[in-house]
C-alpha cells in the first residue's frame, strides 16, 4: 500500500460513466481539483463520450492522466477488457466511482485487484431495475463506503435495497465561495447590461433555476406555477438555465400559456454565475433532488430559495429564514413567488445574510477535505 510520506503517492482513479455538463459530473470535476496532489496521483477513467453534448473536459487539472473510453453497455466486453488494461497500468490504491454504470464495473473488478473501492450515489428515487438493485446489494461487501450528499438518500438507498445504513458515508457537496465573491464583483457592475441582453427591466423581479431539463425537475409545474403568478402582477420574470430533452415541449407549453417574454430559456450555459448576479430569487420544483449545488449557490448569490421538500434540501433550507417550501402544487408555489416578489429591501437583506450564512457552511474547501480525510481513512482500514 502507498504512503503519503513525500517519497510515494496514493494513487487514486476517479471513474465517471461521462463528463457531461451535470451535477454528479461536476463533483468529478471538484474532485479532482481539490483533491492535495503532494498526496494523491490522480487519474480519471470515463467509461462513456456524448461529443454531442457540453461537457467539463476544460475543467481537468493538466495533470491528471485522462483515459476516455466508449462503453455502449454494461455487456460491452471489449471496453471491459479497455477498463483492466488501465488498472493493470495504473496499479491503484484506491477507486472512487459513481453512479450505477460505473459503480457496478469497478466494483466487479475489485476481486482481480488489491484496490479499495469507494463508491458514490447523488439521489432519491432512482428508477433502478430488479437486477440493479440485486447487483448492489450482492456487491455491497466490496466496497468500503457508498459515498451520498445528504442523509435522506442514505435512508433511501438503505431502505429500498435493503443496504445497511452504516455502509453510507454523508459528504454534503460544496460550493466555491471565493468565486462566487468574484462573480459578484465581476458582473455585479454590469447587472442591468446583462438583464438588457434578455430584455428584462430594472424593475422585473427575476425567478432563477439552474438545471437539466428533464422529468425530475419539474418545469412544467413550475411554468404553470409562474403563470398563475403574473395573471396578478406583470414585473416577475422566470429564466431557465439549462437544456435537455423535455424542452421543446415546455416552450410549447409557454407558447400556450402566451408566457413569451416574461418565461426566458437560455439553453446549456458555462456562464451561469452571469444568471445568479442579475435574478432575484432561485426556485426549484424537484420531483427528487440528492443536494443540488444550485440551490446552494443560489444561496450564496445572497438569492432567498423556494423549493419543494426534497432530499438535500431538507437539510439546509430554512423555511422563512432563507427561503421557503413549497407544497407540491401550482397554488402554493405561486403563493410563496408573490410572498418572496412582495418582501421589503430590509426583508431581503435579512434573507441575503441567512443565504450566504448557510453557504459558507457548504464551502468547496471543506468537500476535499473530507474526501482526503475519507481516502486516507480507507488505506488505514
Amino acid at each position: 500500500m502507498m504512503e503519503s510520506n513525500g517519497k510515494h503517492k496514493i494513487k487514486v482513479v476517479i471513474a465517471a460513466n461521462d463528463l457531461a455538463m451535470a451535477g454528479a459530473q461536476r463533483l468529478v470535476i471538484d474532485q479532482l481539483q481539490l483533491l492535495d496532489k503532494n498526496i494523491f496521483d490522480l487519474h480519471l477513467i470515463v467509461l462513456m463520450q456524448f461529443p454531442d453534448k457540453g461537457d467539463f473536459y476544460n475543467l481537468v487539472p493538466s495533470d491528471v492522466k485522462v483515459f476516455k473510453l466508449h462503453f455502449k453497455d454494461l455487456w460491452d466486453i471489449k471496453e471491459w477488457f479497455h477498463v483492466v488494461k488501465i488498472l493493470k497500468q495504473v496499479s491503484p490504491d484506491i477507486v472512487k466511482s459513481s453512479l450505477f454504470f460505473s459503480n457496478t464495473i469497478f466494483r466487479v473488478l475489485k476481486p482481480f485487484f488489491r484496490y479499495k473501492i469507494i463508491t458514490a450515489e447523488h439521489n432519491t428515487n432512482i428508477k433502478k431495475t430488479r437486477l440493479q438493485v440485486f447487483l448492489n446489494r450482492i456487491l455491497a461487501p466490496l466496497t468500503y463506503t457508498t459515498v451520498v450528499d445528504s442523509q435522506m438518500v442514505a435512508d433511501y438507498l438503505s431502505e429500498t435495497e435493503r443496504i445497511n445504513r452504516g455502509t453510507f458515508t454523508v459528504i454534503y457537496n460544496g460550493v466555491d465561495i471565493d468565486a462566487v465573491k468574484k462573480a459578484k464583483e465581476i458582473f455585479g457592475s454590469q447587472r442591468e447590461e446583462i438583464r438588457k441582453e434578455f430584455g428584462l427591466l430594472p424593475q422585473n423581479k427575476l425567478f432563477l433555476t439552474i438545471s437539466r431539463v428533464t422529468k425530475q425537475k419539474n418545469h412544467e409545474l413550475m411554468i404553470n406555477s409562474f403563470a398563475r403568478l403574473v395573471a396578478t402582477r406583470d414585473d416577475c420574470r422566470l429564466v431557465i438555465v439549462g437544456d435537455g430533452e423535455l424542452l421543446p415541449l415546455l416552450e410549447k407549453q409557454v407558447s400556450n400559456l402566451h408566457l413569451e417574454g416574461k418565461v426566458i430559456f437560455t439553453g446549456e450555459r458555462k456562464d451561469t454565475h452571469r444568471f445568479y448576479t442579475i435574478s432575484n430569487f432561485f426556485i426549484m420544483t424537484s420531483r427528487h433532488e440528492g443536494f443540488c449545488i444550485a440551490a446552494m449557490e443560489g444561496l450564496a448569490f445572497g438569492m432567498p430559495l423556494i423549493s419543494t421538500k426534497v432530499a438535500g434540501i431538507v437539510e439546509y433550507l430554512k423555511d422563512g429564514i432563507n427561503g421557503f417550501f413549497v407544497e407540491d402544487n401550482e397554488i402554493d408555489i405561486a403563493k410563496k413567488m408573490n410572498k418572496v416578489a412582495n418582501l421589503t429591501q430590509e426583508e431581503l437583506d435579512v434573507f441575503k445574510k441567512e443565504g450566504e450564512a448557510t453557504a459558507n457552511m457548504y464551502s468547496l474547501e471543506r468537500y476535499g477535505k473530507e474526501y482526503e480525510h475519507l481516502f486516507l481513512e480507507c488505506l488505514r482500514s
